[in-house]
């Protein structure tokens, strides 16, 4: 979960997108200098206040690609690539604060350093129906927080104009323990106030669903643990990497959708035919099931330690052909407590870690993945052993898979490592040192690479990166002009 100082941009000149600019042709690596582009301005009333965006110029090349490109290029990737994609009114979800008074609440994102939100102005809900906004000092109020996210899903319409005629899902942060607090009156007319203004049968149908999260602790964490579907579908569906994925308010969701789709798609054409893979910090299991629908996979086992998740994998999983010849397998634990065990018996593995990267124990798991196969025998049996004797059971249950549909297929019992690690990264910094500690000792190289702006108008890039096990075949290729100079 996002938590207060972090929480995401929006630019909320409409609810939901109904026209865009004109496409910028955008260049690809290598970088060239930078020069104003007019075209690609932010052109956002809040820029100056608001700490959602960094820069309003050149929205189509942020300044950090230049380092990215220079550090892809010294690590021997020649062809690195950057996708820009929609530049103005892409995001489909938002998460903002709501505070001040009844009668001038405040409702918008963080000035940045502090808790003072910035105003996005205009919600006539709020003051029609004297909601108390949240008061961090005193902890009184009644609405914390608003998530809204866009579904584009529908089967109706062309492909071209689902994205024009998307709807919004709301969640509600309530200030209490569950719907049957004293304030909960409130909430229960601020949804219908919602529904009956934006719903189907009004003049303008925006809103797909409308829920509410209880949260009551003084934590910067956003959302509780208790969730109440109040108004609408209670279903949201997007259609990504040719999957229908289901995406619960409780479940990490992309906040630009068309963008993470061509990362997808990307990233498919990297994952062999027939591989047998591991989906890291899997979340519901979005990137899993689209490489196990579109690459044949013999198995996709994904590993998620937000137990939320569960409901939307399965859900996603529901859709997929039944004639898949694929062992499909959801887990609910922290990959970090036994990294081996899981690598095991996996050709590819994808990570997509936060933004502090990998955690230690993984990259570790990695380099020791990473020898000679004489010596993976010899520096994993202790490993292997103490896992397979392992009687601990909270680790004997995270194990066993929340998720799993067989298959028909024969899956060899061999003992297989991965050669091929996809690397998924919101955190540049964290993204160098994770690839650093990789390819030292030659134990991984870096083969391809490619980045997504995810959020125009921020220093913020998505990365995909793939690495193959050993080392590059140009460094191959010097030791051996070294071992024949000294023959």
């Amino acid at each position: 979960m996002a938590t207060p100082s972090t929480l995401v941009t929006a630019r909320l000149t409409a609810v939901v997108p109904r026209r865009a600019p004109p496409r910028v042709a955008i260049p690809t690596s290598p970088v060239e200098p930078y020069k104003n582009n007019l075209n690609c301005s932010l052109n956002c009333p809040h820029f100056q206040s608001c700490s959602g965006c960094s820069h309003e110029l050149n929205l189509d090349r942020p300044h950090v690609l230049q380092d990215v490109t220079k550090f892809f290029e010294d690590n021997g990737v020649k062809d690195f690539s950057f996708h820009s994609g929609k530049l103005w009114e892409w995001r489909c979800r938002a998460k903002l604060a709501v505070r001040g008074t009844p009668d001038e609440p405040l409702v918008g994102l963080y000035q940045e350093g502090t808790h003072n939100v910035i105003d996005i102005p205009l919600c006539k809900g709020i003051v029609e129906l004297n909601i108390r906004p949240y008061d961090e000092d005193s902890g009184f109020g009644e609405l914390r927080y608003v998530q809204m996210a866009v579904t584009t899903y529908n089967t109706s319409l062309p492909l071209a104009e689902r994205y024009l005629e998307g709807k919004v899902q709301v969640s509600l942060v309530w200030n209490s323990r569950d719907e049957r607090s004293p304030n909960s009156g409130k909430l229960f007319e601020l949804s219908n106030f919602l529904w009956k203004n934006a719903g189907p049968g009004s003049s303008m149908h925006l809103i797909h669903s409308v829920w509410a999260n209880f949260q009551t602790t003084s934590t910067n964490v956003i959302f509780g643990h208790k969730w109440r579907h109040l108004e609408g579908e209670r279903d949201f569906w997007e259609h990504l990497g040719g999957i229908d994925a289901s995406i619960d308010p409780s479940s990490f969701g992309q906040a630009n959708t068309q963008a993470f789709n061509s990362l997808l798609r990307k990233l498919q054409n990297y994952v062999p035919k027939g591989s047998s893979v591991l989906d890291l910090y899997s979340g519901a299991g979005v990137i899993g099931l689209s490489v196990a629908a579109t690459r044949k996979c013999r198995s996709v086992k994904c590993v998620e330690i937000n137990k939320e998740s569960k409901a939307s994998f399965e859900k996603s999983l529901s859709r997929l052909p039944k004639t898949l010849e694929c062992a499909i397998s959801w887990h609910n634990t922290d990959a970090s407590l036994e990294p081996l065990h899981w690598l095991e018996g996996s050709d590819v593995v994808i990570v997509d870690p936060p933004r502090k990267g990998l955690h230690p124990s993984l990259v570790d798991a990695l380099q020791k993945v990473s020898l000679s196969s004489k010596k993976v025998a010899t520096k994993l049996e202790s490993s292997m052993t103490r896992a397979k004797n392992e009687k601990r059971p909270w680790i004997l249950r995270a194990r066993e898979a929340s998720v799993q549909v067989e298959t028909g297929a024969n899956l060899d019992s061999e003992q297989i490592w991965p050669s091929t690690l996809i690397y998924i990264s919101c955190g540049w910094d964290s993204f160098k040192e994770d690839c650093r500690s990789l390819v030292g000792k030659n134990g991984w190289h870096l083969e391809k690479a490619h980045a997504f702006n995810f959020f125009p108008g921020t220093q913020s890039i998505e990365v995909l990166a793939i690495f193959k096990r050993g080392p590059s075949v140009s460094l191959k290729k010097k030791k051996k002009k070294t071992k024949k100079n000294h023959a």
